[in-house]
């Protein structure tokens, strides 16, 4: 099984594969949903043994942090740092107006240094479960796991594993 580690091959084949990985999630979706997850479980655990996050910190480095309200309260407490102060200055209201939802305003993500989380004990439940392949129901998540296909090495060999699986044929 050869793994791509380099980012900057895997955001090329994102560009160029663009309408090949919009044509298997097509595929995706016709397929039987607990048999495509635990092939993708399977290939995640696989593909998970070749990468380490830490040495990677792509994630943190193209994508908004979100917290939680009770994820903000946990991290201010432990810092001993001014909640309201830290809302205000260093989050912005979601998409929708999510009363309970905080997006950091800062990209990268303000807590990484040298491609380490410096909260990682506080860290988000959204950037803990991220790539979020171990979940259930992949076939209704495919817009996000193409979005992160260009980002995450993990995302992006797990993907082309499964078109190798199901012996997916692109034109």
């Amino acid at each position: 099984m050869k793994i791509e580690l380099d980012l900057n091959i895997i955001k090329r084949n994102g560009k160029i594969r663009e309408e090949e990985n919009f044509s298997f999630r097509s595929y995706l979706k016709w397929q039987d949903s607990d048999k495509i997850d635990k092939i993708v479980h399977d290939l995640y655990s696989k593909v998970l043994e070749h990468v380490d996050c830490t040495e990677c910190g792509n994630c943190c480095m193209e994508l908004e942090t979100c917290f939680q309200k009770e994820e903000i309260d946990r991290l201010t407490d432990e810092l001993k740092i001014d909640k309201e102060k830290f809302i205000k200055e260093s989050t912005k209201p979601g998409e929708y107006g999510e009363k309970d939802k905080f997006y950091l305003n800062s990209m990268p993500c303000q807590f990484l240094k040298d491609k380490k989380c410096t909260i990682y004990s506080l860290r988000p439940e959204e950037c803990n479960s991220y790539p979020y392949l171990h979940k259930d129901d992949f076939i209704f998540r495919l817009f996000g796991v193409i979005q992160n296909y260009e980002i995450c090495p993990i995302v992006y060999n797990v993907y082309e594993l499964l078109k190798r699986r199901l012996n997916f044929k692109y034109k």
